[in-house]
Parts: C-alpha cells; sequence; structure tokens
C-alpha cells in the first residue's frame, strides 16, 4: 500500500505524518514536491531519508498536477494495488488512513472518500463551505456524500486511469475527480475519519474565494455542460459590461469632467475613462472565462495575450463607434452600450473558438 502525499511549502508537520505511517512496515510513502522552492529543500531531504520517494515540480503546478504526477508514476513504477491521497499539513490521522486504505482493499472497484464530521469545532469558514458544496453536489449530481473537499482518498490500481484522465491541475481537480466519478456511477464510500484543523487551519493553501469560484464553476459545468458554459458566458460578459460602465461614467462625469470640461473636449475626456474602464472590465472578465466559463486551461500566458489583443482591436472599433454617436448627440452611456452591443458577436465567437477552445479530454 503506498500513501501519496501532494506538499507545498510543507512542514514538520509533514515528516510526523511520514513518522508515523513509517511504523506500519508495509506502507510506501511518495512526495511530491509542487515548486516549493529552495527554502523548504530541508524538509524534503528530510522526507527523502526517512524512505519516501520524492517527485519534484520546478516550479508550483498545483495540487491536481501534483497528484497527476504521482498516479503516472505509480502506475509504472509500482508494484502496490492500493493507494492513498493524503495532505501533508497534518489533518489526517495516520489510522484514519490506514483504515481508508483498508476500505480500498475491501472494496476496489470504489474511491473511499475520508468523510469529516463537521461540528461546532471546525472553522466557521470551513464548515460553511464544505456544507454548501455538500448540498449543491447531492442537488446537481444526485449524490449525496458527506464531504466534498476531502483530500484523504483511497483507491486500487484498476481505478489510476480514471483519475488521470480527469482534466484540471489545482484544487478543482479534486471535484472533478468526483464529478467524474459520480456521473460514471463509480461507487463513491466514505469512512467517517476525526476532524482535524491546526491553527485554525493558517496552513492550508486553499484560498476560499478563487478556490471556491473554480470549485462551483466544475459543479455547474459538470451538471449542464454547453448549457451552463453559455449562460455563464452571458453572465460574465453582462458582469464587465456593469463594471466598464460604472467606471466609465465615474471618470467622465466626476473625475475628470473638472479637468476637461469643455465641449470640445469631451471626445478626449471620453476616451480616457474608456481606457481606464476598459482594463478594469477585461481583467475582470478574463480571470472569470478562464476559470469559471471555460475552465482550467493550461497555458495562462498564452491566452492572456490573445485575451488582450482582442481587447486591443475591440477598443479600437468600440472607440470608433461610441465617438461616432457621441458626435451624433448620443449620451455617452447611450453611445457606450450601442458600441458594445455591435462589438458583442464577434467578442464572444473570437473568445469560444480561438482563446479558449474546447480541450480533448475536457470534462
Amino acid at each position: 500500500m503506498t500513501v501519496i502525499i501532494p506538499a507545498y511549502k510543507p512542514d514538520e508537520k509533514m515528516i510526523a505524518l511520514i513518522c508515523a505511517l513509517k511504523e506500519e512496515n508495509d506502507i510506501q510513502i511518495l512526495v511530491v514536491n509542487d515548486g516549493s522552492g529552495a527554502a523548504f529543500d530541508p524538509v524534503f531531504h528530510k522526507a527523502s531519508s526517512l524512505g519516501c520517494t520524492l517527485l519534484t515540480h520546478e516550479v508550483n503546478r498545483g495540487k491536481g498536477a501534483a497528484m497527476k504526477t504521482a498516479f503516472r508514476y505509480l502506475k509504472e513504477n509500482s508494484k502496490d494495488e492500493i493507494f492513498c491521497t493524503a495532505d501533508a499539513d497534518g489533518q489526517h490521522l495516520p489510522e484514519d488512513i490506514l483504515r481508508c486504505l483498508e476500505e480500498a482493499k475491501i472494496h476496489p472497484e470504489a474511491l473511499v472518500l475520508g468523510a469529516r464530521n463537521f461540528d461546532e469545532n471546525v472553522p466557521l469558514r470551513s464548515r460553511f463551505g464544505n456544507s454548501a458544496s455538500r448540498v449543491t453536489f447531492h442537488i446537481l449530481m444526485g449524490k449525496k456524500i458527506r464531504d466534498t473537499q476531502t483530500g484523504l482518498r483511497a483507491f486500487h490500481y484498476d481505478l489510476l486511469d480514471e483519475l488521470i484522465a480527469v482534466d484540471g491541475d489545482r484544487y478543482e481537480y479534486e471535484m472533478k475527480v468526483l464529478c467524474r466519478f459520480a456521473k460514471k456511477k463509480i461507487p463513491l464510500r466514505e469512512v467517517v475519519i476525526k476532524t482535524v484543523y491546526i491553527e485554525e487551519n493558517r496552513s492550508s493553501h486553499f484560498n476560499p474565494i478563487r478556490d471556491a469560484m473554480r470549485v462551483y464553476g466544475i459543479l455547474f459545468q459538470c451538471a449542464f455542460g454547453s448549457l451552463y458554459q453559455i449562460l455563464s458566458f452571458i453572465i460574465s460578459s453582462l458582469l464587465a459590461v456593469v463594471i466598464d460602465l460604472a467606471v466609465l461614467y465615474i471618470l467622465y462625469e466626476w473625475v475628470l469632467a473638472p479637468f476637461l470640461p469643455k465641449e470640445s473636449q469631451e471626445v478626449i475626456r471620453y476616451g480616457i475613462a474608456l481606457v481606464a474602464a476598459r482594463i478594469t472590465s477585461s481583467v475582470a472578465n478574463y480571470l472569470i472565462n478562464r476559470k469559471v466559463v471555460f475552465g482550467n486551461l493550461s497555458d495562462p500566458v498564452k491566452t492572456f495575450t490573445l485575451y488582450i489583443l482582442l481587447v486591443v482591436l475591440i477598443f479600437f472599433a468600440n472607440y470608433g463607434l461610441g465617438a461616432l454617436f457621441l458626435k451624433l448627440g448620443f449620451h455617452v452611456l447611450i453611445a457606450e452600450i450601442t458600441a458594445q452591443v455591435l462589438c458583442f458577436p464577434v467578442s464572444f465567437l473570437v473568445q469560444k473558438y480561438w482563446i479558449f477552445p474546447k480541450k480533448k479530454g475536457d470534462q
């Protein structure tokens, strides 16, 4: 049996877990250093000296990527049949890890989840987050499980290919696994484990806003597929429009008006306000489209570069149309809304088919 520990900037809590697990002679441990940096080399060297197999990402790629690196390695090199993932922050007790491994041995067809009890002793953000995701998962996927966010998961060798095939590199990967298994009717079994939170879970690298947005985006995408993508794209675009119009109006009417008050200067004032508004709304729109609408893309540098190029082209078209409508006597908001409506179809088609094309294997 092998325990997999994906680790990003771990401390001595990981070493304590390794030492406790090593007391079991038949347990192998595989640690993945997910780009933690040179400052954490002593921790990983210590893990290696304790007999752990150590795999290393040169840069941080995310928890999902770290786990899939381990899965691919085990598929090619391990003779074990039962595996388990566990977090590096000390939240999973050795006895609970062993119980999950034993359950997977008895039920090789299932993914075994170490399910925590979320009582009053659990930090509020964790208790609320898990309750919300648990209810949402039940409603959308038709499967009731106690703990959707657990990192303690045990499984048989035969499930490695399924786990490797799941798209996603960061925290959303674990939710995608649950969605894929639920849709494919692969059993999800739960073993109740002790809930451990050290220092109110301060060592966790889970971002409650960014990563929660990814997780819920994945849930809705798995449940509704292309309909979700269309609706979420429209909502994302409308939100960007609201941000754009608000920034444009505030700058045009209040901030810049005292400095450029003349009627002959209104086009200049409009141009400055439009640049600032478009930068703000474009960054927000890109982040939402990349993380929520289209999912986890592998090359953010490329997609952001293409997105900025599109924004620049749309900006000049938008500015030309808006300036024309201002000259025709339109109010600034009417001029901007009309220009954006005319530019919207072009932006939608380019983003869908060029910047964020659907990748093979997307869930």
